[in-house]
């Protein structure tokens, strides 16, 4: 049943790749992938478990706004290519995380499987993006983004990768994905 899902999702994913134009013209491909992504992240593994709340405090992160990073002091500053770095290093950290030690988790091993595929997916389509821009201009790192992955990824090794810590991780890769739609959307209305 989850082979027919995933094989059916990737045959969409390709139409719809296919009637959509070259580079970063993707981007609505994009916005349907996070949506997707952020179904199966929700499915995978129900509400948040209350027993978890008191360790929320030991992730010694502010939370990160990409919608507000995205917009900076002054629009003007922020370019269309600097926005889709922004959503591309936050998929690159995302897809990193989940590919750590999942062995505490109870979340559904086929729908953990099906979200990694998805984020795959995404993150494929925006480095086609990402490689287009970096031939016109030099992408930099963005070291808000990194020290805020950084510090999630210290506190899965800190807390031992436990049920709980995933889930606090789980919350806050809900809200970057969240988050990262509204940037999608900066991005095509300045398109």
């Amino acid at each position: 049943m989850a082979l027919a899902s995933i094989w059916r999702f990737w045959v969409v994913s390709l139409f719809l790749s296919g009637t959509l134009s070259l580079g970063c013209e993707r981007l609505q491909l994009q916005q349907v992938l996070n949506t997707h992504t952020l179904s199966k992240l929700n499915q995978m593994g129900g509400s948040f478990p209350q027993h978890c709340i008191k360790q929320r405090h030991f992730l010694k992160s502010k939370p990160l706004d990409l919608v507000k990073h995205s917009t900076g002091l002054e629009m003007s500053k922020i370019s269309t290519q600097d926005r889709i770095q922004i959503v591309h290093q936050t998929l690159r950290h995302i897809n990193k995380i989940y590919s750590m030690n999942l062995g505490s988790v109870t979340w559904d091993r086929d729908k953990v499987e099906h979200f990694r595929l998805i984020l795959d997916r995404q993150l494929s389509e925006l480095e086609e993006c990402v490689r287009k821009q970096e031939s016109e201009h030099k992408m930099r790192r963005n070291f808000t983004i990194h020290n805020y992955f950084r510090k999630l990824e210290k506190f899965l090794n800190q807390e031992k990768f436990s049920q709980c810590a995933w889930e606090i991780i789980r919350t806050e890769t809900r809200a970057r994905l969240q988050q990262m739609t509204s940037v999608m959307a900066q991005i095509r209305r300045r398109k």
